[in-house]
């Protein structure tokens, strides 16, 4: 139905209590969004309320730990549990969490794939990180953490945003920040990140 009313994409939240995206309750969902070409997409902080810490530090926990963990979610449920191997047309986003995590967070998927083998289930033809180098991709605004690790990622998996209106998105100094971010990235790796990806 989503697609026919024209629909572009599709929103989850980051996490469901008590059903992750592993299962495979979602298997017929998966089917359907690879059968449209509709992409998914997580947004971080849904799902359950991220404001989990009070007291000193409790807005800096909260922003720090559910844009990172719960990003994670997702990303290593689709990737490590055979959803995508299932699925190869299924395609994934990962919104407002940022990239300096993600280059670690792939590197400690097949990490743990290599060095936990006995208990690694189900053995799957790619690294998890493949997976995400096929299917996936992350937004970012102000992050130069993750331009640095692009290497590790793929630059075409990255999709700029400035979140506008929200205060800890770049706008209105987006042009400042890519300069700051991005001025020495080759102009055709620049024209991928700040649109060419997310109109593929």
């Amino acid at each position: 139905r989503a697609a026919r009313l024209g629909f572009r994409s599709v929103f989850m939240p980051v996490q469901v209590a008590g059903q992750p995206y592993n299962l495979p309750v979602y298997d017929p969902l998966w089917a359907a969004l690879q059968a449209t070409g509709l992409p998914v997409n997580f947004h971080v902080g849904t799902g359950r309320d991220p404001r989990s810490a009070t007291g000193h530090g409790g807005a800096v926990i909260n922003y720090v730990v559910h844009a990172l963990a719960t990003a994670m979610e997702p990303l290593t449920q689709l990737c490590a549990s055979g959803v995508c191997e299932r699925f190869p047309g299924l395609r994934f986003a990962l919104v407002e969490c940022g990239i300096g995590w993600l280059a670690w967070a792939l590197w400690a998927m097949d990490e743990s794939t290599v060095k936990h083998d006995y208990w690694v289930a189900p053995k799957l033809p790619l690294r998890p990180s493949d997976y995400f180098r096929r299917q996936g991709w992350c937004t970012f605004s102000d992050d130069p953490m993750g331009i640095a690790t692009r290497g590790w990622i793929g630059s075409d998996r990255l999709l700029f945003g400035n979140d506008y209106p929200h205060h800890e998105g770049c706008w209105p100094h987006s042009e400042e920040v890519i300069r700051r971010t991005m001025g020495d990235l080759p102009e055709p790796e620049r024209a991928l990140i700040l649109g060419g990806n997310a109109a593929r």
